[in-house]
């Protein structure tokens, strides 16, 4: 959420976000709002100053006549403090709910853009070549003419799933509907050695692992920009089967989650930054997507995801990002898998709170095309507002910065590696890396 004094010291740099961020809210309405808020604070601000004057008088007072009529206007001048305050409390109200679908302010270097055609490539490796020339990358699908060739006709992941006995969209289809899947032997397997592999990475760098609630309250989405706009992705638990009949909701990520943790605490800056993961199954309901990856489990209700998160001080979360990114780009690396990096155009970058965004892409090449795994976003202080995260720093308390990344996607790196690794006759070796933790060299 955007601070009101920015908003009122700098609209033009809110209106610029709003429009290259396509956002749907009206800068100069909030602010009408906040003058007639600002105006009605004054009316109640003087109203309570006038109400403790003459609570003041009438205890001085000692003429019944003339304490009678200062009662009789104390009396009045509460009706009147009580409907201010009561007009206050509507207009904080519309304000507040204005606000939260203002984005993020974008970095100097987001580009601007319409669409996923405006994405800028920053990175893109190899197995055989490493990384490509700077001079070879470009916006859109720029990098996908230098990308690996299989010399044989591919299978999918669906065709190579049925083959080894891994995946099963069609049971899932009877007991649970479309988009959902089991995963069986040596997908679980294979599952299993990813997250061991990351998970180890992790703890050695200082990272703290959790196992986090699946199930939030509406203030956690709220304070991490995954409502009021993605309200329709979101699985919601009536209150009528709820302790306290207070609505909770299925987590899309943990990151809400793994936020909320600091929610409504002040650390010390000696405790930043924290660094945490956690391995969490999450759901979607993936509206506005009918007909958009519906085959196999590219775009599925519930998936697996490794989420790596940082609580920060502003002065390092850029550097936090990149060094997230670093990570991902480790571990795609030790996969031996083809990526690239992008930086997120205006349109593109996600959710109302990214301040800067990068995605890491697997290529697929019996698609001859990318595929999204990873996203590393830097979201400032904007859920930190939201959810009163802040720390000491000397006699100040500032808000925190936040910091999230996809550690992993467990069932699209799957479908990468089955993709990057089958052979002609349908075997599928095992990346190196992962050979000693699943017990195999090959799929077969």
């Amino acid at each position: 959420m955007l601070d009101i004094k920015f908003i009122r010291a700098f609209p033009d740099k809110v209106k610029y976000a709003v429009r290259v961020r396509k956002a749907k809210t009206d800068v100069d309405e909030i602010l009408k709002l906040d003058d007639q808020r600002l105006e009605m604070l004054s009316h109640v601000e003087s109203h309570r100053a006038l109400r403790n004057s003459l609570s003041e008088q009438v205890s001085k007072t000692k003429v019944a006549k003339e304490r009678a009529e200062l009662i009789k206007e104390a009396l009045r001048l509460k009706i009147e403090l009580k409907k201010f305050e009561n007009d206050l409390k509507i207009l904080e109200g519309k304000l507040n709910e204005k606000l939260l679908y203002l984005p993020n302010i974008p970095c100097s270097n987001m580009p601007i853009g319409d669409g996923p055609d405006d994405n800028v490539e920053l990175a893109v490796w190899t197995p055989l070549d490493g990384y490509l020339p700077k001079k070879k990358l470009g916006k859109g699908n720029s990098a996908a003419k230098y990308m690996p060739e299989a010399n044989f006709k591919m299978k999918d992941h669906i065709e190579l799933g049925k083959m080894h006995d891994m995946i099963d969209v069609e049971q899932s289809a009877i007991t649970s509907g479309s988009r959902f899947c089991y995963l069986k032997n040596d997908a679980v397997l294979l599952q299993d050695a990813l997250a061991s592999l990351l998970k180890k990475k992790l703890v050695s760098e200082g990272f703290v692992p959790m196992m986090v609630p699946l199930l939030v309250k509406d203030r956690v989405l709220v304070g991490t920009s995954h409502f009021p706009e993605g309200r329709d992705q979101v699985y919601k638990i009536e209150s009528d089967n709820v302790e306290n009949r207070e609505n909770l909701y299925l987590v899309g990520s943990s990151e809400p989650p793994l936020f909320a943790y600091f929610m409504d605490r002040t650390v010390s800056k000696m405790e930043l930054p924290y660094k945490m993961f956690a391995l969490t199954s999450c759901f979607r309901s993936e509206v506005g997507s009918w007909g958009k990856d519906v085959y196999g489990i590219k775009r599925v209700h519930q998936f697996d995801k490794l989420e790596m998160d940082v609580v920060t001080i502003p002065e390092t979360s850029d550097e936090t990002m990149e060094y997230l990114r670093e990570i991902n780009e480790w571990f795609l690396q030790q996969l031996q898998l083809p990526y690239r990096v992008l930086n997120k155009c205006s349109a593109d970058a996600g959710y109302l709170a990214s301040h800067k965004q990068y995605d890491a892409e697997v290529w697929l090449p019996s698609q001859r095309e990318f595929m999204e795994v990873m996203t590393d976003t830097n979201a400032t202080d904007f859920q930190a507002r939201r959810l009163n995260i802040r720390f000491k720093d000397g006699g100040s308390t500032r808000y925190a910065h936040t910091v999230n990344d996809t550690g992993c996607a467990m069932g699209r790196m799957i479908i990468s590696i089955l993709d990057n690794y089958q052979k002609e006759d349908g075997t599928i070796k095992v990346p190196e890396a992962l050979q000693k933790l699943m017990g195999k060299k090959e799929i077969s």
